[in-house]
């Protein structure tokens, strides 16, 4: 009886205890295979990833519950019953802390990120008209301010959480892994074929070491998918794009009556070559000026227009915009494909040629062999045409006199002709823009990669990657002749310049995954390789006898050739990093990264550094303890991390660089006779420079309200800069004729602020959804230490107008502080002693309060930095329609208007004016904005910079808005498609802002010159058709 039992007892044992092999695969709603999904026995350590083909096996028995999970999914519990196989299907997540998020090296689910990375929906960015793709960062993700570059093609301005360093304040990209900080990259990648952008914003950029002090762009491009048809799709629209602000100017009888005034002011007799003379200026029919010589000036005159001439008018039109993208992708269960090709051509507003055309075409494939190794690569290849602003049209146009025509009555080009004949002296920019219409800036870039994937164990794996930027430029630039000209230039001249660079990256990565119980463990350790090279000459010859584009040759012209410039240089990266991140239960997660870089850039004692940072963040609402009615969500985050800038502008700054140069190096030693050719150092090194380093704190919260239907996250930030790197100008001025001053390390600034992000979606019981996505960024800085007193910025005719220095922010504007007008003589005689004052003219502050004004009282006038910079997003669908509208702007910066000097002032007082001097002092306008008319500038009023020229530079902008519908099945079947929308697209329709200039958007690419408005290329508004059809 006894054995019995035994017997039936482990019988028993047996049957409970025993262990299934439960096999299955594991796929998303479309039965693609979800690879690496992880699979757990629940309250177990055992556990499983599945392979390349969404298949599994792993040990349990029946009781048991398995947890089926994988980044963007929401995750599912089945029990296991009596069946060996189990297939899953995963549903898109709809939980917000579950969106998929490429974090550089890595991909993670926003729950288990604990730094500040923004991401943007670029599905409804690039529904909008972009030249650039990295305009779709423009207002639509916290602390991100992107600044229009203007002209077609041109590179935005991208600042990630306002300035940190002195130096170059631009971010890095990272294109599918191959990094540079070239920003024209972007223009070159058709937005179409853009997955997904993150942004990296603090101590997670710490990941990319040497280069991540300005935070990191981070662009994955479409893939295609496995087991899917094969699709195609074509996106094509037309529209129109023109400026829609620019002054309002005097007309040739204001002009003619300004100008009698401010003789009459100035207690002179009024008389004027082309005016007359007498109480009151007559305008004539012709000018009164000497014709250039040549047959085809034979009997010509230039006549007055009727009105004057608009300058402004004349050089914008009306421009074409035509962009045409096809895609086609799909794959099978051994590879996947996306396929395009892209066709761009901008017009330029401003006339000639001054558009933007761009041709590319993009290959990314994936190919599975066998069933451990994966071979992938991801080409872009495009070619781009620039055209170029001759001259400069803006500043032209600004103060060309309303007298002079465009064209003479035989059609020539009309000009100033003589500086007697008193019509200025600015160049006819229609002229200079239709004869610089062949100048070009001609690119082919190349961006490619391949890489090997090896799944060693369902837990481990290894890539390795080469991947390659390389961008070729050939410009041409012809200057003709201009014999309209008061000053007319004497040689025609060519010019040419071409050059390549290219920038190489070699990354080898091994990646560990595993689940341990109630904890997650993802191991990333890796080295990198990366080398950019320039090499680049320019050279130019004068004396051309035939100004046509077919003799646009160097070998063609008669002057000596000359090489204005030749380069060559290089700068590599050594790097090795680690990262690991943890959780534990879903509700606490932790990263840690360590990066060490070893530059070419600074000397071998100097150029190695290591680069820490880590995150923790607690998912507080996946507590059992949290029941809460008002947060369905509430995480918080908290990350450190120290980040390089090596970008100095130069390399091997360690050293002395000696140039062979034909314009400074040959000397004549004798006295006369031949010059001996020989070197001069144009640089200066020093071996002890070193990195600036920045260290970066983070604080958040996220939070979800309602159903997740309103989210809301808040970013509190400070970002300390030490060993701020620029030249030392105390130890060679700027003045020097050879040698520039050395880098050093010299002094150190903080910048602090917040991000803030609120998105609220929901859909009525009427089937309209709708959604309202809005953010908002302040980011302060300051300069604590430097090496000098101060450093001077942007400089021009009227002086220095911006200044760094400690205790401000950089690049504040400085110059005298305009009090307001006097008003009456004894004013003047009770106010500090100021030489040129008087009533009617300008009264500046006594800074010191010394009884005397002059350069000691110059001081801060604004600031160029935003207190505020935010977006909007609207967004509604129903039945077939939908509609989407996005708002942009800052608020509480200044700009420095330094284009007003040429059209509000008498600096060239024979050019025109804007409307603005019509409110100029007189004895019966004394609450008047500018100071009494007047031939010459008195009172220093418009030879030093002050802060007449300080704008409000604040606004709000209505930078899309797209109406679209979307055809009925019936009507897109007739077409053979599945899908068809047609869809109106504006840009930039409306501007709602206080500056008087031509656009508050001010793109200056350096860091002590920021906000100066200096003749820039006006943003364009645009308005165009489109349609995008599916087969």
């Amino acid at each position: 009886m006894k054995k019995a039992f035994l017997v039936v007892l482990m019988l028993s044992s047996s049957l409970i205890f025993a262990q299934n092999n439960i096999s299955g695969s594991v796929s998303d709603e479309s039965g693609n295979p979800v690879p690496g999904a992880t699979i757990v026995v629940v309250g177990t350590n055992n556990g499983v990833v599945t392979d390349f083909d969404g298949n599994y096996q792993i040990n349990a028995s029946a009781g048991d519950q398995l947890t089926f999970s994988s980044l963007g999914f929401s995750s599912q519990t089945i029990t296991i019953g009596n069946q060996n196989q189990i297939n899953v299907t995963l549903l898109a997540s709809v939980d917000i802390l579950d969106e998929v998020v490429v974090s550089g090296y890595q991909t993670l689910e926003r729950r288990a990120i604990g730094g500040a990375i923004g991401t943007v929906d670029t599905e409804e960015a690039f529904k909008t008209q972009v030249t650039n793709a990295a305009e779709a960062l423009q207002g639509r993700v916290a602390g991100v301010s992107v600044t229009s570059g203007g002209g077609p093609g041109a590179a935005p301005v991208i600042r990630i959480r306002g300035y940190s360093t002195t130096n170059d304040n631009s971010p890095l990209y990272v294109i599918d892994g191959i990094q540079t900080t070239d920003p024209n990259v972007m223009r070159d990648i058709n937005p179409q074929d853009i997955d997904n952008i993150s942004v990296l914003k603090d101590g997670a950029a710490a990941v990319y070491g040497a280069r991540a002090s300005n935070g990191v762009i981070v662009v994955t491009t479409k893939k295609g998918s496995y087991n899917t048809a094969n699709s195609f799709q074509v996106n094509a629209q037309y529209g129109i794009s023109e400026v829609t602000r620019y002054p309002d100017m005097l007309n040739v009888q204001q002009h003619a009556d300004m100008t009698w005034q401010s003789i009459l002011n100035d207690g002179n007799v009024p008389s004027h070559p082309q005016y007359g003379s007498g109480t009151k200026p007559v305008v004539p029919n012709f000018l009164n000026v000497p014709m250039p010589s040549g047959p085809e000036y034979a009997g010509a005159q230039a006549q007055v227009a009727p009105g004057g001439t608009d300058w402004f008018d004349a050089i914008f039109d009306q421009a074409e915009v035509t962009n045409v993208s096809v895609q086609a992708s799909g794959g099978g269960s051994e590879g996947r494909y996306h396929l395009s090709a892209n066709y761009l051509k901008q017009e330029g507003v401003i006339v000639g040629n001054t558009g933007f055309e761009r041709v590319g075409t993009r290959l990314n494939s994936e190919f599975k062999i066998g069933d451990n190794l994966t071979v992938s690569e991801n080409l872009n290849i495009t070619y781009d045409k620039e055209g170029t602003t001759s001259g400069n049209p803006i500043q032209n146009a600004a103060f060309s006199s309303p007298l002079v025509p465009v064209y003479d009555t035989n059609g020539n080009f009309a000009g100033t002709y003589s500086n007697a004949a008193r019509v200025g002296i600015a160049n006819n920019p229609v002229a200079d823009l239709i004869r610089g219409q062949d100048d070009y800036n001609k690119n082919l870039r190349v961006i490619g990669d391949i890489s090997l994937k090896w799944q060693i164990t369902p837990e481990l794996s290894f890539k390795s990657q080469a991947g390659i930027t390389m961008r070729d430029l050939n410009g041409r630039y012809f200057t003709a002749l201009n014999p309209e000209h008061g000053e007319a230039i004497s040689n025609n001249t060519l010019q040419e310049q071409s050059f390549r660079q290219d920038q190489w990256v070699v990354s080898n990565i091994l990646n560990y995954k595993n689940t341990f119980g109630d904890h997650t463990l993802d191991v990333l350790v890796a080295s990198e390789a990366t080398k950019e090279n320039f090499k680049g000459f320019g050279a130019l010859r004068t004396n051309y006898l035939f100004e046509d584009e077919s003799f646009y040759l160097l070998s063609n012209g008669a002057g000596v050739p000359v090489i204005s410039y030749g380069n060559s240089s290089s700068n590599s990266i050594f790097s090795l990093l680690a990262t690991a991140n943890w959780s534990y239960g879903g509700k606490y997660f932790g990263q840690l990264t360590v990066r060490k870089d070893d530059t070419s850039r600074f000397a071998k004692a100097t150029s190695d550094a290591i680069f820490p940072s880590g995150n923790l963040s607690w998912i507080a609402s996946n507590e059992d303890w949290f029941n809460s009615s008002v947060f369905d969500t509430l995480k918080f985050r908290v990350s450190y991390g120290e980040l390089g800038n090596q970008s100095i502008g130069i390399s091997n700054a360690d050293i002395n660089i000696s140039t062979l140069s034909e314009a400074t190096g040959s000397y004549v030693f004798a006295g006369s006779g031949g010059a001996t050719p020989g070197a001069v150092i144009s640089s200066k090194g020093n071996p002890f420079l070193t990195w600036e380093t920045m260290t970066s704190k983070n604080f958040a919260i996220d939070a979800g309200f309602l159903d997740n239907k309103l989210q809301v996250a808040l970013d509190v930030f400070e970002n300390v800069t030490d060993g701020l790197v620029a030249q030392d100008t105390q130890k060679i001025s700027t003045t020097a004729i050879d040698a520039s001053a050395p880098y050093t390390n010299l002094g150190s600034m903080k910048s602090s602020g917040f991000d803030l992000s609120i998105n609220y979606t929901d859909v009525t019981s009427g089937g309209l959804t709708y959604s309202i996505a809005a953010n908002a960024t302040k980011a302060t800085n300051e300069v604590t230490e430097l090496i000098s007193d101060f450093y001077s910025g942007y400089s021009d005719r009227i002086g220095s107008m911006t200044r760094t220095s400690v205790g401000e922010p950089i690049s504040y504007f400085y110059g005298r502080n305009v009090l307001g007008i006097f008003q009456t003589q004894a004013e003047v005689d009770a106010h500090a002693t100021q030489d040129g004052a008087g009533v009617g003219r300008f009264k500046y502050e006594d800074v010191n309060n010394d009884g005397v004004i002059n350069d000691n009282d110059r001081t801060k006038i604004g600031d160029p930095h935003p207190d505020l910079i935010f977006g909007v997003n609207v967004n509604l669908a129903y039945k077939n329609w939908d509609m989407s509208m996005f708002w942009n702007g800052t608020l509480g910066n200044d700009i420095f208007d330094y284009t007003a000097l040429y059209y509000e002032t008498p600096y060239f007082f024979n050019g025109n004016r804007s409307t603005r001097v019509l409110d100029s002092w007189s004895p019966t306008n004394t609450d008047a904005e500018l100071p009494a008319l007047s031939e010459t500038t008195l009172n220093s009023e418009f030879s030093t910079a002050n802060s007449f020229f300080v704008r409000d530079g604040s606004y709000v902008r209505l930078r899309s808005l797209q109406i679209g519908y979307t055809l009925p099945d019936a009507i897109a079947s007739k077409l053979g498609a599945s899908s068809a929308r047609v869809y109106y697209n504006g840009t930039n329709l409306l501007t709602l802002t206080d500056f008087t200039g031509l656009d508050p958007e001010v793109p200056r690419g350096g860091a002590l010159d920021i906000g100066v408005y200096d003749s820039q290329y006006p943003s364009n508004s645009i308005s165009s058709l489109g349609i995008n059809i599916k087969f």
